[in-house]
């Protein structure tokens, strides 16, 4: 089944189409690149990648290299040796003015090239290229796999870098740099020449974004407490003196880099990245910020949103096959069941859903291929809108493919924009009565054309006894009608016999937790009761009480005694086909009651 998150993301990169704009042509290399050049890639925090586009299009990383290089910085010489070289505050100048703070002599952030050169010469080790070895690696760790230079780039990068050579230089006059500055700004530019494609720079945000733990090799890259620093910088800082518009409008921790690659970052959910070489005026990709601006509105990442979310909004998931109802069914639905069940699947949800919760929800669906799909929200508080159209598209790809999505929604809390249609999704206020609705649907669809069965004759006990042995169970069975209420077999009781139900419907009943009653199975025509006494000293564990009007055939104990007085061969196979079903009983209990765990 195809994606619906895949689906939305195509059809925001249609509707967002050329924004204008120029590539960077200050950098020989860059000023060749193809503009029509487009990659979008968005990663979660447990490392699933969805892509639109020439993702796997390399190109040079940039100013988006400027995050990841102060982090190391910070790293190595801890939040108060960094503060000495290098501010925190939004300069609003572009991203390479020639200048410094006033009074403390300081690049004003490590996002504008004064601080990014700054924090090059953070980063630990004797020389330019054991900084830039051990930064190599570092940018390796957030992506997941070892990256490169591009020789071209960097060769005509450092030929044209006067502007940042004029940088270095000021930054060496006023005691910010040390020794020489020509090693440091080799080491920066080197840096910013370090190949990616929009993958890449997808997984190092999402390293981000899961508090600095690689998604995909779980490595704890950076800190959790820098990741916080490092995300507010990029937030007031990242997108130089468009800075305040893109908060206002976008509100995500970003950075962007003159080759035409933005990453963006929505902490504990995803990370964003966009390639696109035409700039803006403030040297940030044009389609980019479109791109950008548009999935903020859309899917709600806005940092100032207020939302209660979960990182994980699946709370659990399991297939009908190890969760079926209470509703104890005769032998022919029973085995359909048994056959067919994993094709049914619940989804426990929880929390508020945003996008991150709505893509998980989505992900275990495709993965899971059911026929039948359960979505409780039961213990759901809030579906923003993007996570609502974002179930809807799966309710609509799932019926594409055949397949239907349940919805158990007792607070309401998603409401079907089809309701009173045709079109409306199944819908339950409780989970029994979803699981039951879902049961009876598989066995419409599976059953196949057979005869109406008799709730006698395709008991399994009667199919497993040779015709003499069936005809001395039949000779001795008696007729009983229990009115609707009455128990039938009181808990504490002796072994009364195996009792098939021909008409009416049944409850087993046991005490809750608070001692008040409970449900346990309910019966139909075609099954049994009582045979499980025989398995608990021959004590009747639960009470069986007539919902219904009940006709049932007993075949008491005493009954069982005398076949087996009468005829000893016979009455070994009888007791053999009475366990057997005690057996078969048992094993869907315990299933029915087993811990279910996503």
């Amino acid at each position: 089944m195809r994606n619906p998150v895949q689906d939305y993301l195509e059809q925001i990169v249609e509707r967002c189409g050329d924004a204008g704009g120029e590539v960077a042509s200050y950098i020989p290399e860059l000023a060749a690149a193809d503009p029509d050049t487009f990659a979008l890639c968005l990663a979660t925090v447990d490392g699933q990648v969805y892509e639109v586009g020439q993702a796997g299009h390399r190109f040079t990383i940039q100013s988006i290299s400027k995050p990841f290089t102060y982090a190391l910085g910070l790293h190595d010489q801890g939040l108060d040796a960094v503060a000495r070289k290098v501010d925190v505050e939004p300069s609003g100048d572009a991203f390479n003015e020639i200048s410094l703070a006033p009074g403390t002599g300081r690049p004003r952030n490590p996002m504008i090239n004064a601080g990014a050169i700054t924090a090059a010469s953070l980063v630990a080790g004797s020389d330019g290229e054991e900084r830039f070895a051990r930064a190599l690696e570092w940018f390796g760790a957030f992506a997941g796999r070892d990256l490169d230079v591009d020789e071209a780039v960097f060769s005509s990068e450092l030929a044209s870098a006067h502007r940042n050579r004029a940088i270095a230089h000021m930054l060496r006059e006023f005691g910010i740099l040390e020794g020489d500055p020509e090693p440091v700004l080799e080491q920066y530019v080197r840096q910013c020449s370090i190949a990616v494609d929009t993958r890449d720079l997808a997984m190092m945000a999402a390293t981000l974004a899961n508090g600095g733990r690689q998604p995909r090799t779980g490595r704890e890259v950076l800190e959790p407490a820098l990741v916080e620093h490092l995300l507010a910088v990029m937030t007031t800082c990242g997108m130089y003196d468009a800075a305040g518009d893109w908060v206002s409008a976008v509100g995500m921790p970003a950075k962007s880099g003159v080759s035409g690659g933005i990453i963006g970052v929505l902490p504990g959910q995803v990370g964003v990245a966009v390639f696109s070489p035409r700039l803006d005026a403030h040297g940030n990709s044009a389609r980019g910020v479109t791109i950008f601006e548009r999935m903020s509105r859309d899917m709600e990442m806005h940092l100032m949103h207020v939302s209660r979310g979960s990182r994980n909004a699946v709370r659990s998931s399991y297939s009908l096959a190890t969760a079926r109802s209470t509703t104890r069914r005769q032998g022919a639905d029973e085995e359909v069941l048994d056959r067919v069940a994993d094709r049914a699947w619940v989804y426990e949800l929880h929390g508020d859903l945003l996008f991150a919760g709505a893509e998980a929800i989505v992900r275990s669906v495709v993965r899971d291929e059911p026929e039948l799909a359960v979505l409780d929200f039961s213990h759901v508080n809030e579906v923003a809108e993007v996570s609502r159209l974002t179930l809807l598209a799966l309710r609509d790809r799932l019926r594409a493919d055949g397949s239907e999505g349940v919805v158990v929604d007792p607070g309401g809390v998603v409401p079907d924009p089809d309701a009173g249609t045709d079109s409306a999704s199944p819908r339950f206020t409780d989970l029994p009565s979803a699981i039951e609705w879902c049961e009876r649907a598989l066995i419409r669809a599976h059953c196949g054309p057979r005869p109406e069965p008799d709730p006698v004759e395709d008991h399994p006990l009667m199919r497993d006894l040779e015709e003499p042995a069936a005809h001395a169970v039949r000779s001795a069975m008696t007729h009983r009608v229990v009115p609707a209420g009455e128990v039938v077999l009181q808990a504490g009781g002796p072994f009364a016999g195996v009792h098939l139900i021909v008409r009416g419907l049944a409850e087993a009943q046991g005490p809750g937790p608070d001692g008040e009653p409970v449900t346990l199975v309910s019966m139909g025509p075609g099954t049994s009761f009582g045979e499980l006494a025989l398995g608990t000293d021959d004590e009747q564990r639960t009470t069986i009480r007539a919902v219904e009007e009940l006709e049932l055939l007993v075949l008491s104990a005493d009954d069982l005694a005398r076949i087996g007085e009468d005829d000893p061969a016979l009455g070994v196979q009888v007791w053999r086909a009475v366990a057997r079903d005690g057996y078969r009983v048992a094993d869907r209990a315990l299933r029915r009651s087993a811990v279910r765990v996503g």
